[in-house]
Parts: structure tokens; C-alpha cells; sequence
């Protein structure tokens, strides 16, 4: 009986996944080790249950694990700097064209550049970040 060496590498595998956040491809052998281990506890021979093991640790690659990849990569939320980009933003001092000025965002005050020109006290929208400026446009 092999079930107790599934075991073993079902928490092995999942031991991994778990260290590796986000990759889901050893999730898919701790799947196939599960479904192994099921198998061989069943009585089935150890040739069927490495079978198993095969045939879901395939089909979990080829199919489970896309799904995942696509549901966590939604799941992703912006951090630092890149949660700005979209977000409005008062005009300080005014920006002239490729020049720069200040805007406050979130409380904070940074240079800011547009191929636009904003007086002091319009609202815009940041549209990207370059090194340490923000880069500006109207606000729609």
C-alpha cells in the first residue's frame, strides 16, 4: 500500500504551494497525491494509484490551474505609488507646458509635469508616474 507515501507527498507538495504563493502548480501534485492516496486507500494497486496521480496532476495543470491564475491576478490591488494613477488631484503651483509644478494628492504634496497647462487650484487626474513626478492631465 502506498497510501501513506501519498500522504506524505500530498503535504509535501501542499507544504511548498504554500511557501511558492500564487504559482498553483504544486497544488495541482498535492491534488494528484490526494487523489492517489484516496485510490491506494480504496485497495487499488500502486500501479493505479500512480496512474491517478498522473492523470489529475494534468489535468489540474492544464485546467485548474489557469482558472486560478486568472481569479488571483483580478484579485490584485494596486499598492504605493501605483494606487495614484487614476486618482484626482488639486494644482498647487501652476504647470506649464513640460514644466513642473505641484499638485496635493491624498494629502500629500508632489511635482507634478503635463503637456497641459493648469492654474493653481484645478483639479486633475493623474495619469501615470514618472520617477519621482506625477504626470497630469484634465480632469474629464
Amino acid at each position: 500500500m502506498l497510501w501513506y507515501f501519498w500522504l506524505f507527498a500530498f503535504l509535501a507538495f501542499l507544504g511548498i504551494e504554500i511557501i511558492t504563493t500564487g504559482v498553483f502548480f504544486f497544488l495541482c501534485f498535492s491534488l494528484g497525491s490526494l487523489f492517489a492516496m484516496m485510490v491506494s486507500l480504496v485497495g487499488a494497486s500502486d500501479y493505479v494509484s500512480i496512474i491517478v496521480f498522473c492523470v489529475v496532476s494534468l489535468v489540474s495543470v492544464l485546467f485548474i490551474r489557469p482558472v486560478m491564475k486568472k481569479y488571483i491576478d483580478k484579485k490584485k490591488i494596486e499598492t504605493n505609488v501605483d494606487s495614484l494613477i487614476g486618482a484626482p488631484a488639486v494644482v498647487l503651483e501652476e504647470i506649464k507646458t513640460n514644466k513642473r509644478g505641484k499638485v496635493k494628492v491624498a494629502g500629500e504634496i508632489w511635482l507634478a509635469i503635463s503637456e497641459e497647462e493648469f492654474n493653481a487650484g484645478e483639479t486633475v487626474i493623474i495619469a501615470s508616474i514618472d520617477g519621482t513626478k506625477l504626470v497630469v492631465k484634465k480632469n474629464i
